[in-house]
């Protein structure tokens, strides 16, 4: 029996990447400029940190039964929207773009925590369903780098921005976070699918 493997296969891989990516910007954002961080909150920022950890640690625990039930186009997708929720809480976009206060950065910090594992232990599961047999461990290690690149743009894209700047850099900075989720949201509502036409494998 012929396989096929459909194009498609790289836009569900590139959204659950840029997913993942955006996931660890937002949770690791004030380490490029914690000094301006905590001159704005009065807070350290390594609270939030271990906050999004210990609500990611906790939604990993619902994960396989959430998806086993819901497929992985609707759980993805949900959790798509909760970290864009959770992103525009800690922008102040609903503010006319003014920082809001540390309350909603604890709640949207928690919302994105716990909407990561959806992208974080998904990759698998797309691989399998998706790829074919020797592309599997690529597809896998592409989407489980794209985590590493978001706490590197935490501390590049953060650095440049803030550079002692407060607050308005601060509120540029999360708003351009909060952007990039809104986009990857509506191109996962539009685009994302739980499975090609037919299965890439006998496996699949």
């Amino acid at each position: 029996e012929e396989y096929i493997l459909y194009q498609n296969r790289w836009v569900q891989l590139g959204l659950l990447s840029l997913l993942a990516l955006l996931s660890d910007w937002a949770c690791f954002a004030a380490v490029g400029g914690t000094k301006e961080w905590t001159s704005q909150f009065h807070h350290n920022p390594e609270e939030l940190i271990d906050l999004f950890l210990i609500t990611n640690v906790a939604s990993c625990f619902l994960f396989p039964d959430i998806t086993r039930r819901f497929g992985l186009r609707k759980v993805v997708t949900f959790a798509a929207g909760l970290m864009t929720f959770g992103c525009v809480l800690r922008s102040g976009l609903y503010m006319d773009f003014k920082i809001p206060d540390y309350q909603c950065e604890t709640v949207g910090t928690m919302l994105i925590g716990a909407a990561q594992p959806f992208f974080q232990c998904s990759p698998p599961l797309l691989s399998a369903t998706w790829f074919g047999n020797d592309e599997r461990a690529l597809s896998t290690a592409v989407c489980l780098n794209a985590n590493q690149l978001g706490i590197a743009a935490a501390f590049l894209v953060g650095g440049a921005l803030l550079n002692g700047q407060v607050p308005e850099a601060l509120d540029e900075y999360l708003s351009l976070i909060t952007l990039g989720s809104i986009g990857a949201f509506i191109a996962t509502v539009a685009l994302l699918r739980d499975r090609p036409p037919t299965p890439p494998t006998s496996s699949a």
